[in-house]
């Protein structure tokens, strides 16, 4: 399947090298002073305050420019794994991948104001922005299986709040992912890719849990004929 990642990954590489160049040129001059007080050390400071800001700005504009290709990526692994996969029309499917990524644009912007403003004013800010980012990450994933299956942009949420643990373990997974070095590069498809298996995963054990449940009521219901009718037991 590596060929539905060559676009885009060629456009993350180029997206990549331009946050990462903003970056560097942003906090070269608020480190100017460090940079010739003590060169060594301020180069290791401007190295990796501009590789964690890169990544930050990498992380608020790829939903924009990556949805449409993940939104691809993510249908080919469903029918992959199923055999078919939800379809809407294309125009409709792009435009709401386009949509919903401009919401996602407006939340990761949300979350590193609220993150820049907590830490100016408790220092704690930073902790309180990785962790809406990683629920952001977690909506980002989820919301390409979700969205073929037409669901709204609150309804989505919903399905987030109903998997408190598989929201917060695949958000900090994918948060540790797109804070390795350079990987948040790859990470979009493949974080697209993994939402999708853990969604198919989680929905055959509802699927099952459902059948095992509408099961058990059939053998419980005299009106089936195949239980006992005075104590409804086999």
């Amino acid at each position: 399947m590596w060929r539905y990642l060559f676009v885009p990954l060629f456009l993350n590489v180029a997206l990549a090298v331009g946050t990462l160049s903003m970056a560097a040129m942003y906090w070269r001059q608020e480190l100017a002073d460090h940079l010739q007080a003590a060169p060594v050390i301020g180069g290791i400071l401007l190295a990796a305050i501009t590789l964690v800001g890169g990544a930050v700005l990498f992380i608020v504009l790829q939903p924009v420019l990556g949805a449409i290709f993940n939104d691809r990526l993510s249908a080919k692994v469903e029918h992959r794994v199923r055999g078919s996969a939800p379809a809407a029309p294309f125009v409709t499917s792009t435009a709401q991948a386009l949509a919903h990524g401009l919401l996602k644009l407006v939340m990761y912007g949300v979350a590193l104001l609220v993150g820049l403003a907590l830490t100016a004013v408790t220092g704690v800010g930073s902790l309180i922005g990785v962790g809406l980012g990683a629920i952001f990450l977690a909506y980002d994933g989820f919301d390409y299986p979700l969205s073929r299956r037409g669901k709204s942009f609150g309804a989505k949420w919903g399905y987030l709040l109903r998997h408190p643990a598989q929201t917060i373990g695949y958000g900090l997974g994918a948060t540790v992912l797109y804070l390795v070095p350079l990987a948040f590069i790859a990470a979009p498809p493949f974080a697209a890719a993994g939402a999708t298996l853990v969604f198919l995963d989680a929905d055959a054990r509802a699927e099952a849990k459902a059948a095992r449940k509408a099961a058990r009521a059939g053998r419980g219901n005299p009106a089936t004929g195949t239980g006992n009718p005075v104590t409804g037991n086999p």
